[in-house]
């Protein structure tokens, strides 16, 4: 499976909200998210404090992946992320409402297991439609 296919493979399985089994088949044991909140340690587990955050915030939580590029070992893709903001992970509490937000990833592939990430998202669009921010005028 080549490293595109991979990454289609892993949203199709829930993207970061996958199954925990799922994500320790798709990344790499010295897996590190340079956009991770702070204080997460690099390796699987911090894929899996990932995972664990998002469910702490966000319930319902749907990753789209709307394209994907794969040029050598990195893979860069467009997703699109829908959930409602349910828990107070985000450090404030639940607004119960529900978001819409696109978003872009980049990975680094080694071992055919994805190493590295780094994403590009629109948290400002997630807290305007949150109420945590004003709309725009």
């Amino acid at each position: 499976m080549g490293n595109r296919a991979a990454v289609e493979a892993f949203y199709s399985a829930g993207g970061p909200d996958a199954d925990p089994a799922v994500l320790m088949e798709v990344f790499h044991p010295d897996y590190v998210s340079h956009t991770s909140p702070p204080g997460m340690e690099p390796g699987i587990e911090q894929a899996l404090a990932l995972r664990e955050f998002l469910h702490s915030a966000f319930a319902d939580i749907h990753y789209e992946l709307l394209d994907a590029i794969e040029d050598g070992d990195q893979v860069a893709t467009r997703t699109r992320i829908t959930a409602t903001h349910a828990g107070d992970g985000l450090g404030f509490p639940a607004t119960g409402k529900r978001f819409t937000a696109d978003q872009m990833h980049f990975v680094r592939f080694a071992d055919g297991k994805i190493v590295e990430h780094w994403a590009v998202r629109d948290d400002a669009a997630m807290m305007r439609q949150i109420g945590m921010i004003p709309a725009a005028a």
